[in-house]
């Protein structure tokens, strides 16, 4: 029997911990108390800094939940009992009915058909749902839920209405679902409960609730969502005019001693997006009302910099008193900088609320019996040096739960939870269905096609009986049938039975979208003995039915033309299987810190063979200089002394005074040469070799006439010491080495520095602290900076602009600057200068970072997979990253990075072999010319080789995107599921009647044929004029692909894939933009309008985006006079191949 895990809390944090449970081989309970995971990201419409589609990269960790087999998904669930014993945990959950089975096929008419109208809560009560709905589109589950409490089947009030009843087809409506307790035993448990936020009506003098346009942020970010209340158009509520002047408020119920005292971290960077997306949508005016501005995470800085350049004015106070003034809101607040109360009109006001517990988490806490600190989070302890442990053992915390988090860390923090979980797992396993292919794929093609009515979805718009009286015509096509719901249980089991009895090798469904169906259909194809990479659907419902409704003659035509691609491609798959790539399992930690050390010893914990190898001659890093941890005050050789413990008793293969001289390999089997002779063959690698301490240099010249300058870590080792401090005027200068050029914030210095500044006062000292901004974002560390005010600590704030040796002048014994706030230039006496030193990176570690092809941001730490969701992955696979090799960070955030790097690595490492999409291409040797194109464009370097000698491909590191496959100019190289064959016969299947009038648009499958999806979802009306191509990568496309459709007739092209900064594939729609401009070159020259030819982008959620692009696609058709596409035909040689 597998070791289980329970995690409550389906949010971002929840998902990924899950995750990496389950991908190490645990079984996972996930707990969700409401209908859908996703949590509060799933809200969002887009993330700081990189403004991400928020649901695009969200959207495919919730479906990956909903599929994994190591993975249980309880929504509408609570957790109500948890008793331990010496196995674990006993624990009862509470699931309720959602009174919709999972054979529904999301066909949305039950909803058509519901009375019953209630406020939406996704949208905070500015939209509407019915009483049976999806939270939202990306629903996981995806199945419709029954709100039972407003529905008017209420119990005991059985079918007075049974409207849904009657039209729901697959007959997956069931009020008569009860309650049920389900009981687990588990190993370990991880919260992961997220947080709730302030009730803003608690300030009357703000206003809210008592004037629709004076909005929390999280409501103005659904007004910024395309499928959102207002479509993503910036309205006013109170009359739905668009706004002219936007304030947005800061720390509300955040610093506040009257209702939280905390920083609630987020809300500064998030306010700052949602004022750069302000701006971006035309608003003229955009004020921000400031404490601090908490830029603290990597990229942060530079987005701070990038509203100021925008036009975003950032005001420091806050305000007094928000009224209604006729159409306009009167605000009153403090200008600190100008000295002065001010007042000013704007037309919408926009309040950054607190993070608080979730109401309900006290509850929680007891049943589970762990602690909870003073400000309601869950309290956590050190327990083996892992930060994210509760005061009950085998119960750990992630995310939100233990306090205010932005994405990046909530998923780091998951990562830690999974691995520290993951020590009581020791029973594992992988199920995966098996399956034999018993209809051999070879010899004669025999297609089935089975069209779907959908209700009425499909059948109400298009010809269905036409449709599948058509397709029996298509050459290869041995059988045709329409079917109501193809995807209903009864219905695949009668393609299951077709498929034996027809023999039929390869399977089209023209149905719904691939998105979200194709596993039901492969699946019904595995179960009949065909393989699955043979099946392809037509999505005739989401691109088609949905936005054509009031064209049912063309929409039918269209369906007929996608069911021909279909067919056509079909015709040309061929068999694929996993690949399986084998592992080496023991890893290799670079770098004896306690990023290296935390991660070191949860693997060997874990089982795996792991080494631990440090340059120096001990352990412990920077960790070794330091007093005390800041802001918790826990002693750092106290926890040094508990990590080290864990290290030597988990059994780790510590190499000390070592370093390593090369690495060569790839994910799974690495070849790593050390200083002291040693060969290590490892699976994985996980860079831990930490930042250097900056060197103030420039300011240590300035030591003389007996006033002292020395770091911040130099005073740490005073206080390690017991040696005295004879200097009576202590000033501390902040962000030196820090927050200058592409220097971001070292997070952690502000709270080091105040406590030290408090420890100074504490002794009698005077101390001024000289400071940019305070970031004191983390958990206590806002009561710390409450503290050294209290004691006396001065703070001056010196020029933000300005590096602090220009800003700040010493002579004659005294510190020179000019106070911000004063407005006026000051002379601080000073017999001690403390330099507050940030990090920089670690450049002795380039050989590696080279060898092992690692990139590096622009301030030259290591770059990570996704600053949002995969910050502890580098670009390489089977290469992870912890603590400040990525990026500065404090100490507990450093070991949770290092835990959450150990928890991928555990996954890579718990099986024999990996398990791989079969999408990693074939190379043609006999055609290939060894230019190295393809390794050029590759952006994982799967692609190695040396010119005109050789080529070489990594499986184990390809993605599977076919950019490499566009590159290649003669052929060598065939993307299995996507080759030049199978893309050109859709191309001429779509063209084959009235190609004059089309356009053929390629759609990538993340983000812009998503977006196509979600616009069919919303019924977004637009001409049936498109006919789509599905590819993994936009960056697939390639010339002979565009010219072919144009040779056929197109009228005109489209190539649309993710935003560049959504790119799943790491930036690879660059190419796709460099490859169109070429070809748009190409034409002009041949005398073809380029304008015919069109780059689009679209995200995931930009359904009304890329409806509006259909349309304006459509008019341009119009305007090409038939003669001219005549022209292009003969001029690019008339289609032939």
């Amino acid at each position: 029997m597998v070791d289980e895990v329970l995690v409550i809390g389906g949010g971002i944090a929840g998902i990924q911990c899950s995750l990496d449970l389950a991908n190490a081989g645990a079984k996972v309970v996930l707990v969700e108390k409401s209908p859908t995971i996703g949590g509060k990201m799933a809200i969002l419409d887009k993330n700081f800094p990189t403004l991400d589609c928020s649901i695009c990269i969200e959207a495919p960790k919730m479906s990956e939940v909903g599929k994994h087999p190591n993975i249980e998904l309880l929504t509408l669930a609570e957790v109500i009992n948890v008793e331990k014993d010496e196995e674990g945990f006993i624990v009862e959950i509470y699931v309720k009915p959602r009174y919709v089975t999972s054979e529904c096929s999301r066909c949305g008419l039950c909803v058509d058909v519901c009375p019953v109208l209630l406020k939406n809560e996704f949208d905070y009560g500015m939209a509407a749902r019915k009483a049976i709905y999806t939270p939202i589109p990306q629903s996981e589950p995806g199945a419709y839920v029954i709100d039972i409490e407003n529905c008017l089947n209420k119990p005991p009030n059985y079918l007075p209405c049974d409207r849904c009843v009657q039209v729901c087809g697959p007959k997956c409506i069931d009020f008569f679902m009860k309650p049920k307790i389900i009981k687990k035993r588990v190993k370990a448990i991880v919260v992961a409960t997220g947080f709730e936020l302030f009730d803003a009506t608690r300030i009357p003098d703000y206003g809210y609730g008592t004037h629709p346009d004076i909005l929390t942020a999280i409501e103005y970010e659904r007004l910024l969502q395309s499928t959102g209340p207002s479509g993503g158009e910036i309205v006013k509520p109170s009359n739905g005019e668009h706004p002219e002047n936007i304030l947005f408020v800061l720390c509300v119920g955040s610093r506040d001693p009257r209702y939280h005292k905390y920083c609630s971290r987020f809300c500064c960077m998030y306010s700052i997006k949602e004022a750069v997306q302000t701006v971006e949508h035309g608003v003229k005016n955009v004020d921000i009302l400031y404490m601090d501005i908490r830029a603290y995470g990597k990229g942060f800085d530079g987005f701070y910099k990038r509203a100021k350049e925008e036009g975003v004015r950032f005001i420091k106070g806050r305000p007094v008193k928000i009224t209604p003034n006729g159409d306009k809101l009167k605000v009153r607040y403090e200008n600190i900088a100008e000295g002065r109360i001010e007042e000013k009109e704007y037309d919408m006001v926009v309040l950054a609320t607190a993070a608080e517990p979730p109401p309900d988490l006290q509850k929680l806490a007891k049943i589970l019996g762990i602690e909870l600190d003073e400000d309601g989070f869950i309290k956590t302890v050190p327990w083996r040096g892992k930060m994210i442990a509760t005061t009950r053992e085998g119960i750990f915390v992630c995310g939100s739960a233990s306090g205010p988090k932005d994405i990046a860390d909530s998923v780091t923090e998951a990562g830690a939870a999974a691995s520290a979980a993951l020590e009581y797992v020791r029973k594992k396993s992988w199920p995966r269905e098996e399956y034999e292919e018993t209809i051999p794929a070879e010899g004669e093609i025999r297609v089935g096609v089975f069209i779907c009515h959908c209700g009425s979805n499909i059948a109400g718009v298009a010809d269905v009986k036409w449709l599948a009286e058509q397709a029996a015509k298509i050459p290869g096509v041995v059988h045709s049938e329409d079917l109501r719901f193809a995807c209903a249980g009864v219905y695949t089991k009668y393609i299951e039975e077709v498929i034996k009895e027809k023999k039929i090798n390869r399977l089209v469904v023209a149905a719904c979208s691939p998105k979200t169906h194709l596993p039901v259909f492969t699946g019904a194809a595995m179960r009949a003995g065909l393989n699955p990479y043979l099946v392809e659907l037509a999505n005739i419902r989401n691109l088609d039915t949905w936005v054509h409704s009031a064209y049912p003659k063309e929409a039918t035509e269209k369906a007929l033309d996608m069911i021909k691609m279909a067919v056509a491609k079909a015709k040309l798959l061929k068999p694929l299987h996993v690949i399986k790539l084998p592992v080496t399992r023991k890893a290799l930690v670079i770098g004896g810190g306690v990023a290296g050390m935390a991660a070191a010893a949860s693997l060997a914990r874990q089982g795996f063979e792991t080494y631990l190898v440090e340059k120096e001659n001990q352990l412990g890093g920077l960790l070794r200089y330091l007093d005390e941890i800041a802001p918790e005050g826990v002693r750092a050789e106290e926890l040094l002394r508990e990590i080290e413990r864990e290290v030597y008793n988990s059994g780790v293969k510590v190499i000390l005074g070592t370093k390593v001289e090369s690495v060569s390999g790839y994910i799974g089997n690495f070849l790593v040469n050390l200083s002291n002779g040693d060969k290590l063959e490892v699976g994985a690698i996980i860079m831990a070799t930490g930042a250097k301490i900056y060197n103030p240099e420039n300011w240590m010249k300035l030591n003389n006439n007996g006033l002292k300058i020395i770091t911040s870590l130099d005073l740490e080792q005073i206080f390690k010491n017991n040696n005295n401090l004879e200097a009576r005027n202590v000033v501390f200068i902040g962000c030196v080495g820090s927050r200058y050029d592409s220097k971001g914030c070292s997070r952690y210095c502000c709270q080091v520095m105040i406590k030290q500044a408090s420890k100074l006062r504490k002794m009698g000292k005077n101390v001024f602290i000289l400071y940019k901004d305070i970031r004191t974002y983390s958990r206590k560390a806002e009561e710390l900076y409450e503290e050294a005010r209290s004691l006396g600590v001065r703070f001056i704030k010196y020029d933000p602009e300005k590096k602090p040796e220009e800003a700040i002048r010493i002579q004659d014994g005294k510190v020179h600057v000019r106070d911000e706030l004063l407005g006026e230039e000051i002379a601080v006496p000073a017999d001690l200068i403390v330099l507050n030193v940030g990090m920089v990176p670690n450049d002795e570690i380039n050989p590696i970072v080279e060898q092992l092809k690692i990139a590096r941001d622009e301030a030259g730490f290591l770059l990570e997979l996704h600053p949002k969701l995969g910050p502890v992955e580098s670009m390489v696979g089977g290469v992870f990253l912890a603590g400040t090799s990525q990026n500065p960070k404090d100490v507990r955030e450093a070991i949770a990075q290092g835990l959450a790097a150990a928890a991928k690595a555990a996954a890579l490492l718990a099986k024999d072999t990996i398990d791989k999409e079969p999408l990693v291409p074939n190379i043609r040797y006999d055609k290939c010319t060894y230019c190295m194109r393809c390794t050029q464009v590759c952006t994982f370097s799967a692609l190695r080789g040396e010119l005109k000698k050789s080529l070489e491909l990594i499986s184990a590191l390809c993605q599977g995107c076919g950019n490499c496959a566009a590159e290649c100019m003669v052929g060598a190289i065939e993307a299995p599921g996507f080759t030049d064959e199978q893309i050109i016969a859709q191309i001429d299947a779509a063209l084959e009647e009235k190609p004059y009038e089309k356009a053929l648009v390629f759609a990538c499958n993340w983000c812009s044929y998503a977006g196509a999806d979600q616009a069919g979802i919303e019924k977004l009306q637009y001409p049936p004029s498109s006919r789509v191509i599905r590819t993994m990568c936009s960056a697939r496309v390639s010339q002979k692909h565009v010219f072919r459709a144009f040779e056929k007739g197109a009228a005109v092209v489209m190539v649309t894939g993710c935003w560049p900064q959504d790119c799943h594939y790491n930036y690879a729609n660059l190419n796709t933009e460099r490859r169109v401009k070429q070809m748009k070159k190409i034409l002009e020259a041949r005398g073809i309008n380029p304008e015919r030819l069109i780059l689009h982008w679209n995200s995931a959620a930009e359904s009304k985006r890329w409806a509006a692009k259909m349309r304006e696609v459509d008019e341009l058709i119009k305007k090409i006079p038939r003669e001219e596409i005549i022209e292009t035909v003969q001029k690019l040689g008339g289609g032939k191949k």
